[in-house]
């Protein structure tokens, strides 16, 4: 099966039109519906309904584009393998990360990682920890700096970083001189938090912190980042909790003061596949592990 012709299916079934798909190819139309038809012989079957309103996939063409990115997905990765092998110190290495990591964690890891291995690409998502596992296994990402471990063999976790957690209190806040306070000094009432929807574990560890404290963690707004949350604090909309890293971001008036409970903490996860052979991504975990652990 010509390889280059799957590719072309894909832009179609993704476009659902051969005009856009071949733009996005930067090829003419024509030449796209003559490789598609090539492609059908090949298969022997029907993949998609054309008419003149619109592109359909048939039955048979649903049930090939999931092994078709399977096929492209396990193509780019060889290439990629071999391209590294070429250059030795080259490559790309596509790694997500949770928000919180933004602040601390990546900028050193980046600077550390450049230095070391300058020809060494990054392409760089932020995703949540769930979507991270997700991606890792159908081949979108090479690394996760999550703050879910990996539950299957099929998945590598190296815990790298505990980190303090912290309220971040507005300007008119009593707990604005204290160092340290426990969840008993504080109005649970109006709490800032992270979007559950994007990482219910840590509203669950969360949770669970308040309750051993006596008081329930429901917080009055949430939101996706932790930039927002902490200009919400920051303009007295309410009080929040952030991991230590994310104390490097320093909005006027916000001021931060560590939990004192017990457990009042947070891990920091690096996962992989656990057949990983990409060199890039055990250079990434080795200094990872060797900046921050």
């Amino acid at each position: 099966m010509n390889l280059q012709r799957v590719r072309y299916f894909l832009a179609v079934a993704d476009e659902l039109h051969f005009g856009r798909a071949a733009e996005r190819l930067h090829m003419a139309q024509p030449p796209l519906s003559q490789q598609i038809r090539l492609l059908e012989g090949e298969v022997g079957v029907k993949l998609f309904d054309r008419t003149t309103r619109r592109v359909l996939l048939t039955a048979a063409g649903e049930a090939f584009l999931p092994e078709a990115r399977r096929v492209v997905t396990a193509a780019d990765s060889a290439e990629r393998v071999m391209a590294e092998f070429r250059s030795g110190e080259g490559g790309l290495l596509r790694l997500g990360f949770v928000d919180s990591a933004a602040f601390e964690v990546m900028p050193r890891y980046l600077r550390a990682y450049r230095q070391r291995h300058p020809q060494v690409q990054h392409d760089l998502q932020i995703m949540s920890s769930s979507s991270q596992l997700d991606a890792l296994r159908t081949g979108k990402i090479d690394v996760g700096i999550s703050r879910t471990a990996g539950s299957a063999d099929d998945i590598c976790t190296t815990t790298f970083r505990v980190e303090d957690l912290y309220f971040a209190v507005g300007p008119d806040n009593p707990l604005q001189k204290r160092k340290n306070a426990s969840i008993a000094n504080i109005d649970s009432g109006s709490m800032i938090g992270f979007d559950r929807r994007l990482s219910p574990s840590l509203h669950e560890q969360l949770q669970a912190l308040f309750q051993r404290a006596g008081k329930s963690y429901e917080p009055v707004i949430e939101a996706t980042e932790y930039t927002t949350i902490l200009g919400l604090v920051a303009s007295g909309e309410g009080t929040a909790i952030v991991p230590d890293g994310v104390r490097t971001f320093t909005p006027e008036g916000v001021q931060y003061v560590r939990i004192s409970d017990d457990g009042a903490e947070m891990s920091m996860f690096l996962n992989h596949r656990a057949d990983e052979s990409l060199r890039v991504v055990a250079q990434a975990r080795d200094l990872i592990t060797e900046l921050f652990s």
